[in-house]
């Protein structure tokens, strides 16, 4: 196990911890505000392909990744326009946060997460059929700041597997044009999510997936 592997099994196994369950901090032995904090505004939350929620970004530009099954109490508590304090940490090579606790504000106790989001989400995507295509606005990342899809405006997300995503470079670069089609699901006044099938610059020039960057001849 590398140095990487250990700190994020470490992090995991406490935080998963029966006294780590939301709204615990009360019974914790330590102050949850020692943790690193990070302060904004929530922009908009983000549909995964299988119609849930796993991430907000910020006005300011940084993703927020967090477990699905905290979403509904963070959704309505801070929603879209409204600032958010998050105690996380945050990747060495990209503006991505896993949160590890928040608070709606400086005056209310955080409440922790439990089973934090640490790895790759599997690919369950939802049986819509999309076609989306627009403005690259920013990388969609791992908690780890591998780049796994992108984000278009309105709220479009399109996934990519990891290898795949680094394969293609600079096409994924913000402002670059980007279409697809796949399977994932959509939320009226929420926006889309797909697991990409085919890929290109514009709808007329859709192809399929090019090979992970790990099995490049």
């Amino acid at each position: 196990m590398n140095r990487r592997s250990a700190l994020l099994a470490g992090l995991a196994t406490l935080v998963a911890g029966p006294a780590f369950s939301q709204g615990s901090a009360g019974r914790l032995w330590f102050d949850p505000t020692q943790l690193p904090s990070f302060s904004g505004v929530v922009d908009r939350y983000l549909l995964t392909p299988e119609g849930k929620t796993d991430r907000l970004i910020f006005r300011e530009g940084p993703q927020v990744i967090f477990p699905e099954h905290v979403a509904a109490d963070i959704m309505a508590a801070v929603p879209p326009g409204r600032s958010i304090i998050v105690y996380g940490i945050r990747a060495r090579r990209a503006p991505a946060i896993t949160l590890l606790a928040w608070a709606k504000d400086g005056d209310t106790q955080p409440r922790f997460v439990d089973r934090p989001s640490w790895t790759f989400p599997e690919y369950r995507a939802a049986d819509e059929r999309l076609e989306v295509s627009g403005t690259i606005r920013a990388p969609l990342y791992t908690p780890q700041g591998d780049v796994i899809g992108v984000l278009l405006d309105e709220g479009v997300v399109i996934r990519l597997p990891a290898g795949v995503a680094q394969a293609m470079g600079d096409r994924l670069s913000t402002g670059r044009s980007i279409a697809a089609v796949g399977h994932g699901a959509s939320v009226d006044g929420r926006g889309k999510a797909l697991d990409a099938e085919r890929i290109g610059e514009n709808p007329e020039k859709l192809e399929p997936l090019p090979a992970p960057a790990d099995r490049q001849p």
